[in-house]
């Protein structure tokens, strides 16, 4: 079992776990500008560090999207319910967050703080309020990103700065966009869904869609503990709704296997049900 994820059993039989209940919702319209920067920098080959990345990057549309559906989605009472934020380490991610935290706050929810934010962008941006976990994030700790964006429609990949890469990992590159080009689906989930295990013979390194549903998603158990510790220590009196923010890539294999669903737009939302120490969506057990 990996480290922070709750045994279920652990959670059997505590009667104050009915209270908790959750929402997924996918990050707002976003520029990607972090990636763009590496990618196009004299230092292409750098790791993903989240905590030197280029904000804001949602964009106009995008934290307009966001308002209006933070707007729509706290539909129900701010005395019936308690919430607790935690989000990617992504800044798109995290921004769609603090639109949603503050709409809510304006409605009088109560948000509960965790004892740490784990992201020095929540501290900075949203008074810690927003936690940020492993198993949201797409990359968890610093990591490559030359090949995140092989997927996307040849159009939409954007400038890579060729020399500084090494010719080794050139023609990795080349040999999986040409197989993507050769069959183009039109998006990068319907790509990435297509293409993923075959470019993975390629590139051992990349995780296929099933790989980072059992490795991420999958475990949104963890999210019960944090909802089951909240309660414990008297956090709130009020069920506590926990709201999820993220990214599609690890939802992929679950969409199309479970919900019969191509993709997932932004600000969409999924929501999930903690019965029992097991997180359930739509009747499907993770």
């Amino acid at each position: 079992m990996q480290e922070g994820i709750p045994n279920p059993e652990i959670l059997k039989g505590k009667k104050d776990i009915k209270k908790l209940s959750g929402s997924f919702i996918r990050h707002s319209i976003s520029g990607y500008k972090t990636y763009k920067g590496i990618r196009s920098s004299e230092e292409s080959l750098a790791d993903f560090d989240p905590d030197q990345q280029i904000l804001p990057d949602l964009t106009p549309e995008g934290v307009e999207l966001a308002n209006n559906e933070a707007e729509n989605f706290f539909s129900f009472s701010p005395e019936d319910t308690s919430l607790f934020f935690v989000s990617s380490n992504e800044a798109r991610a995290i921004e769609t967050a603090d639109i949603y935290r503050h709409i809510a706050r304006a409605k009088g929810f109560e948000i509960i703080k965790p004892e740490h934010a784990r992201s020095s962008l929540s501290e900075q941006n949203s008074d810690g309020e927003i936690r940020v976990l492993h198993n949201l994030s797409i990359y968890p700790n610093k990591s490559k990103v030359i090949f995140d964006g092989m997927f996307n429609p040849k159009k939409y990949r954007g400038q890579i700065n060729w020399e500084q890469i090494p010719e080794d990992v050139r023609e990795k590159y080349d040999q999986a966009t040409a197989i993507i080009d050769a069959d183009d689906q039109g998006s990068f989930v319907a790509n990435f869904a297509k293409h993923a295990e075959k470019i993975k013979e390629i590139i051992p390194e990349i995780d296929t869609p099933e790989e980072l549903f059992n490795s991420k998603f999958k475990n949104l158990i963890r999210l019960a503990k944090f909802g089951e510790r909240k309660i414990k220590q008297g956090a709130s009196e009020k069920p506590i709704k926990i709201l999820a923010f993220g990214h599609e890539n690890y939802l992929i294999y679950f969409l199309q296997k479970y919900l019969e669903k191509e993709n997932i737009g932004n600000c969409e939302v999924i929501n999930f049900a903690i019965e029992d120490g097991k997180v359930k969506i739509d009747d499907v057990e993770l």
